[in-house]
């Protein structure tokens, strides 16, 4: 997964009032823990909590090679967001939206093997390239909390803008970003003193953030305009923002690649990693509520179908749907399955 925001809590409410779907996860019906095998290569992983109205507690996993569901892993009440741990062992981060905790779960054993407390409704969370620090976004308490994953312990927080939906770091890890819904601002944290920057104007409803793997470029999504902004690094000096043809709902890419992909409405669309410049949508028959992007030319839909669309990026096309049993609120792609 790419340094971004995993959750985006402020526009998945208003998602739900168009939709009409608080949170609706449930058990992963139909789910085999035999049907995804230890020679799996990729798994997805989505987190089945998208409200409050009816609130899920599992994360799903799927086999991408076949599409085979898995024994779904239970973290807690409304898990908001996924961010994978570099390093072997890649473990998988959760926030537990109701509980206000950080979860791991290994990714080898398929079970919780850490919690810690954060602030108050954690709805995002980012990794340092050295795996060594996880970054939360605390809607709730309008602060970002710092949390060392040797112990998994909480070292700081810092105070950010009101409602932070989104973090990513930048680069080799020196600097993270912080997207502030009700702001419609970008806080930049120095991350050797975690201490937060001037705020940057980014346009109203701040609700996705994607830092290119060359560090040169951020692209922060506009839920209530419909648009991407770019954002120069290290200057954080914004670009106009560029229109998308609907309300955004995450982004996500491949270090290397030179296009990010966007979800919204019912199709998922690529745009130019360093000018927001969109090409043209892809429709995958459901409302899109996140993106997860996978090596190779595929990328992951959560829909508020309750499904996982995987999409063939060369050819424009779906793949295959998935039903995961609950509402996926992010997803993320890792080459290592959960076993039971």
């Amino acid at each position: 997964m790419s340094r971004r925001a995993t959750g985006r809590a402020t526009g998945r409410r208003l998602r739900a009032a168009v939709f009409g779907i608080g949170v609706g996860a449930v058990g992963l019906a139909g789910c085999s823990s035999a049907s995804i095998t230890p020679d799996s290569t990729t798994v997805v992983y989505a987190a089945l909590g998208a409200g409050v109205a009816n609130p899920g507690s599992t994360v799903a996993t799927v086999d991408a090679r076949t599409g085979a569901t898995g024994r779904p892993v239970t973290v807690g009440t409304l898990p908001a967001a996924l961010a994978l741990v570099p390093g072997a062992a890649q473990e998988l981060l959760v926030t537990v939206k109701a509980q206000n905790e950080l979860v791991e779960v290994s990714t080898s054993t398929g079970r919780v093997t850490h919690r810690v407390t954060v602030g108050l409704e954690p709805d995002a969370v980012a990794v340092t390239p050295d795996g060594a620090t996880a970054l939360v976004a605390d809607f709730g308490d309008n602060t970002v909390t710092a949390v060392r994953l040797s112990d998994f312990t909480v070292t700081g927080t810092v105070a950010v803008g009101h409602q932070p939906v989104a973090v990513a770091v930048v680069g080799r890890g020196s600097l993270a970003l912080v997207a502030n819904f009700q702001d419609g601002t970008l806080t930049p944290i120095t991350l050797a003193a975690l201490t937060a920057g001037p705020p940057v104007p980014v346009g109203p409803s701040p609700n996705g953030l994607y830092v290119t793997g060359d560090g040169a470029t951020a692209l922060v999504t506009g839920f209530q305009t419909s648009t991407v902004t770019p954002v120069a690094l290290p200057s954080l000096v914004p670009a106009p923002a560029v229109a998308l043809g609907a309300n955004p709902t995450g982004i996500d890419g491949q270090a290397r690649s030179p296009v990010a992909w966007v979800s919204g409405g019912d199709t998922v669309t690529p745009v130019v990693a360093s000018t927001g410049r969109p090409g043209a949508p892809i429709a995958v028959g459901a409302p899109a509520q996140c993106v997860a992007s996978a090596p190779g030319a595929v990328v992951w839909v959560c829909t508020g179908n309750g499904t996982l669309v995987e999409v063939d990026t060369a050819r424009g096309r779906v793949v295959r749907t998935v039903t995961v049993g609950g509402l996926p609120a992010a997803a993320v792609v890792a080459p290592r399955i959960l076993r039971s």
